[in-house]
């Protein structure tokens, strides 16, 4: 995406994990939770599911064990970070112009 100097600027994408109430309601971090997931603030139901939503907006995914969509996440996330090294090298000769001529 071009920035507003007209220079390409390669894009950072997140897909930030999110837990969710049984309800579909989010689960803010200050809702603290036991290492084998029981609610400890007084007004938690507990988590039924994690979400994670790609700003590629390719990639989503929910489920109920969130170890398994957190590896998912960094997968994905991993996908964009070598396409991102790839097009690095291209994008700096283009900028660099270290043509002689």
């Amino acid at each position: 995406m071009p920035s507003p100097q007209g220079e390409a600027v390669l894009a950072h994408h997140r897909a930030p994990l999110i837990s969710h109430h049984k309800d579909g309601s989010e689960c803010p971090p200050s809702h603290k939770h036991t290492t084998s997931g029981k609610p400890l603030h007084p007004d938690c139901p507990g988590r039924h599911h994690f979400e994670s939503v790609c700003t590629c907006g390719a990639w989503k995914l929910s489920g109920g064990v969130k170890t398994h969509v957190n590896d998912e996440r960094k997968r994905h996330l991993a996908t964009h970070r070598a396409t991102e090294l790839a097009e690095g090298p291209v994008m700096l000769r283009g900028l660099l112009r270290l043509d002689a001529s």
